[in-house]
């Protein structure tokens, strides 16, 4: 190596430097944010070179020939009594939208009667309507996501397509989420339709963003709680409204399905005690309790409910008293109890903590310690982690799979967010509260 390639690659690494610290100084948050998710995957990248591909399969759902499987099996179980025969857990407006599309699918599979599911998902994969169906809706929806993070983050040129890239397309629950097939990213783009309309002062933006949070709920179920951002703004009147418009799309689409309210809830609650892994308080505290330390089950529900229900008041309490909580801070409390609470607790429900780290990167852009702090968690629920595949590692038991740590960690950060937000908004809660107390009589 020559005198002079040295000193031209001295040259490129100092321009380099120079140019992350003047980005650095214009936005420390973002910039630190995005090196944190680079350097991420870089070692990702790295990983999967030297283990010829199996540190990025290993992340990904273990049954390999699953492929876009939630999507396909969504279409398949729509097609012939989804809540009597398959016991499906989701709300019957996302089954309509299944239904609907199995209408020009499944034509086009021709499926004997009779057909075991993993068949017929994969015939269903196989054909070439399927296929494009599931595009063309990927698609939309990433075309969708996009619009919304250019409405957010006023980022241009090439900070706003990085940061894409790597906080959205390559962020480790999405690509979980895209590979699965599942409806989360849907309802995560209609979570953010509430979210940019809810205040407006146009009356029609307004209930469209309802019938936004109604169609996520219809999909979802659970993000129905964004609901309690109207009542924390005291609007009762449009409170009321928007829980009829979300009751409307919960319960009217039964009328075209073979199930009612009881089977729905019958079907998710059976589903509620089942393992995938640890990204749940009731996961959590059932593999602790029960398969580490070998409490009966009945009492392992009793507590991991009195936990879960402890959470969900005092996060309540959070969100409609502390006035002088900051907006993401709000999202992000009511995105932990997304992702901590009722529900089967897999990978991918950490996107619902993507509204909450958008409207963080759009508010701040002093680089504190409460920011760093953020930063830091919040890229730690999104990053690609290599899955590396221990041979014979079990979890109180059962085998480890790569992709169900990943969620472990991820669930880690949440439960260290939620605790930080519950600990700040209750302290000011009971302050406000003590100082509004009448003073003792002498």
């Amino acid at each position: 190596m020559t005198a002079d390639t040295v000193w031209n690659m001295a040259a490129i690494v100092d321009r380099m430097r120079d140019a992350y610290r003047r980005e650095y100084e214009r936005n420390p948050v973002f910039t630190l944010f995005l090196t944190i998710f680079i350097a991420f995957f870089v070692v990702f990248v790295a990983a999967a070179i030297i283990t010829e591909g199996d540190t990025f399969y290993n992340v990904l759902n273990t049954k390999r020939n699953y492929l876009f499987s939630d999507y396909f099996e969504s279409i398949v179980n729509s097609s012939d009594g989804p809540y009597t025969n398959f016991h499906v857990i989701y709300p019957p407006l996302v089954v309509v939208f299944y239904m609907f599309l199995g209408c020009f699918v499944l034509p086009y599979v021709g499926l004997p009667p009779g057909t075991p599911l993993d068949e017929a998902i994969e015939l269903t994969r196989n054909t070439q309507m399927g296929i494009m169906s599931f595009l063309v809706i990927t698609l939309l929806t990433l075309y969708a996501l996009y619009l919304i993070f250019s409405k957010l983050i006023k980022e241009q040129g090439i900070r706003k397509e990085l940061m894409f890239l790597f906080l959205i397309l390559l962020a480790y629950p999405f690509i979980y989420a895209v590979e699965r097939g599942n409806s989360i990213i849907l309802a995560v783009v209609f979570c953010f339709i509430f979210l940019l309309g809810y205040r407006s002062e146009n009356k029609i933006v307004r209930y469209a963003s309802y019938v936004a949070l109604g169609c996520a709920a219809g999909f979802k179920l659970y993000p129905a709680i964004l609901l309690l951002l109207i009542l924390r703004d005291r609007n009762y009147k449009d409170a009321g409204i928007c829980a009829a418009i979300v009751a409307a799309l919960l319960f009217i689409p039964f009328v075209f399905t073979d199930g009612d309210p009881l089977i729905l809830f019958d079907n998710i609650f059976s589903y509620v005690g089942i393992s995938l892994g640890f990204t749940n308080i009731t996961q959590i505290i059932t593999g602790i309790l029960q398969e580490g330390l070998g409490i009966a089950h009945s009492t392992v529900s009793v507590i991991s409910y009195a936990v879960l229900g402890i959470f969900t008041l005092l996060s309540f309490v959070v969100i409609l008293l502390d006035k002088e909580m900051k907006f993401w801070k709000v999202l992000a409390l009511i995105g932990c109890n997304l992702v901590l609470g009722l529900g089967l607790g897999v990978q991918y429900q950490i996107l619902y903590m993507l509204p909450a780290m958008l409207y963080f990167l759009a508010a701040e852009k002093e680089m504190t310690k409460e920011n760093k702090f953020y930063v830091v968690c919040f890229a730690m629920m999104m990053v690609l982690i290599p899955g590396i595949n221990i041979a014979g590692l079990t979890v109180f038991g059962a085998e480890a799979y790569p992709s169900a740590v990943i969620g472990a960690i991820e669930s880690v950060f949440a439960i260290i967010v939620a605790v930080a937000l519950l600990r700040e908004g209750l302290v000011r809660v009971l302050r406000s509260r003590r100082a509004g107390r009448p003073a003792p009589a002498a």
